[in-house]
């Protein structure tokens, strides 16, 4: 062969091997060095977006039959106001966006962070999953899902109400000294929501909508969990007249250990699964 040929042949083939092995050495560092890239951490909802979609843009008169209602002691205080956007995200405000994906400025193993989780589209399932095994229905687990984040409630917080309230039995039905009868997911009395049909009470989805609409009522006008439990349980008058009965005291107790063990189990089932190497990211695998 001619040595100017043989030349330019080398050539050739040396210029594809350097290309060759440049191609193969970087698949082989995104293969076994993968860096930290938008398809890894789970996409940030602005709170203005999450907002938007969340919060009804409506009002309520006094005839409408789906108007909020705080419960006081048999009596019903109509709320006309619908929830603001400042009010959504309790959690969510503890969180700082980063180029990453969410900081938490507390670890997520030791609270509750299951509105945040919730309104993530890529670990609502996750969540539902997880309250379904708690309540036994996903229409149940996603009716208090739903209301709990409009009226921005605590998810094991919510459960923990409902389990102690009826054991996430919808038919639930308990008639009062006073003749009243309690009914549905969260008890609601027939007294203080005497617009709601009996279908309604017996329905998960407006029970938990109005259940969760009164214990946000009750933790704001009380000041705190605690004495917001006792008023949704015992009412308005006795809590504020210092006044609650030892089986009100029973039964806040019993709602605080069972959302305790709820938080334990949603930290071991589904933030571990969400969390990578950085403990404080919401990260997943």
């Amino acid at each position: 062969m001619d040595p100017q040929r043989e030349n330019l042949v080398k050539l050739v083939f040396g210029s594809l091997s350097v290309c060759l092995f440049l191609i193969v050495a970087c698949l082989s560092i995104n293969v076994f060095f993968p860096a930290d890239s938008d398809s890894n951490v789970v996409p940030l909802v602005s709170r203005n977006a999450r907002d938007a979609e969340s919060i009804p843009v409506e009002t309520y008169s006094e005839d409408d039959k789906d108007l909020p209602a705080a419960v006081a002691d048999g009596e019903t205080v109509s709320a006309s106001e619908t929830v603001s956007g400042d009010d959504v995200g309790f959690v969510a405000d503890l969180a700082a966006e980063t180029d990453v994906g969410i900081e938490f400025d507390f670890p997520l193993s030791k609270s509750d962070a299951g509105l945040v989780f919730y309104r993530q589209q890529q670990s609502k399932s996750s969540v539902e999953w997880f309250y379904t095994n708690v309540a036994g229905s996903r229409d149940i687990a996603v009716a208090i899902l739903d209301a709990a984040s409009e009226f921005n409630i605590s998810p094991a917080l919510a459960f923990s109400l409902a389990y102690a309230e009826s054991m996430f039995k919808t038919d639930a039905k308990h008639t009062n000294v006073n003749g009243t009868v309690d009914r549905g997911l969260f008890q609601l009395n027939s007294g203080s929501f005497p617009k709601l049909s009996m279908d309604d009470f017996y329905d998960p989805r407006i029970s938990a909508y109005y259940g969760m609409s009164h214990l946000k009522y009750c933790i704001e006008t009380a000041g705190n969990e605690i004495a917001g439990l006792a008023m949704y349980n015992a009412g308005r008058n006795k809590v504020q007249n210092n006044n609650t009965p030892q089986t009100t005291l029973n039964y806040i107790s019993t709602i605080e250990e069972y959302k305790a063990n709820l938080q334990e189990k949603f930290a071991s089932e589904v933030i571990a699964f969400y969390s990578g190497n950085k403990e404080n990211y919401l990260v997943k695998y």
